[in-house]
């Protein structure tokens, strides 16, 4: 691979981030190219993680003394774990030599994050429509949960495949080495207080 693979293409004219999102999700490698490299569509695709993170924080500030502790991690977790990871592409992109296309690879990686949440939301609608009552839904919500989230590490290997043009067994240890740091603070959470789940979260399973 010469050295002006190493920098990223122009954008797509007129192309717009949810046309890439949907490209992407679908395996189409042309949508890496709906977004745009550069410092300030990465702060934009940044924005709504932390925007979120902090509405989440006001409301779990505004808790009651006994779940503000469980509510205020729960806020950051999100945040903690997407920074985690971008700090942990870079370097990995950087050892490739692949700093150039970072910035590109981060901002669709970002946006690309929404859409597994988007697909579990629609889903679990579908899924409420056909069993209104409610009866058996947890083992089904359980593995939606499951599938979504192997979509997602599919989407989050291929992303790294597309976005830093590297192979797949090298997009496949991007993966792994963005997802152990994640465990081991899943980890560290459970077993300090106020002992927040996160796989709890994800899978959508019940405290009680």
């Amino acid at each position: 691979m010469s050295p002006k693979d190493h920098n990223p293409p122009p954008a797509v004219e007129g192309a717009s981030i949810p046309a890439g999102i949907v490209l992407l999700g679908r395996g189409k490698a042309q949508g890496i190219n709906y977004f745009s490299p550069g410092v300030q569509p990465f702060l934009s695709a940044l924005a709504p993680t932390i925007a979120m993170a902090l509405i989440s924080l006001f409301f779990s500030l505004n808790m009651p003394a006994g779940q503000k502790a469980i509510g205020v991690v729960r806020s950051l977790v999100p945040i903690v774990f997407t920074l985690s990871q971008l700090v942990i592409s870079e370097v990995y992109a950087a050892y490739l030599n692949r700093k150039g296309l970072w910035l590109r690879y981060a901002t669709a990686s970002l946006w690309c994050d929404w859409l597994p949440l988007i697909v579990m939301i629609f889903a679990e609608g579908a899924l409420r429509m056909v069993m209104p009552n409610g009866t058996s839904m947890a083992p089904v919500l359980v593995g939606i949960a499951v599938g979504v989230s192997l979509y997602s590490l599919w989407l989050s290997w291929y992303i790294s495949r597309v976005g830093l043009i590297i192979t797949g067994l090298q997009a496949a240890l991007m993966t792994l080495i963005q997802i152990i740091p994640v465990g081991i603070i899943g980890v560290i959470l459970w077993f300090l207080p106020p002992h927040y789940n996160v796989l709890q979260d994800i899978l959508g399973l019940s405290s009680h």
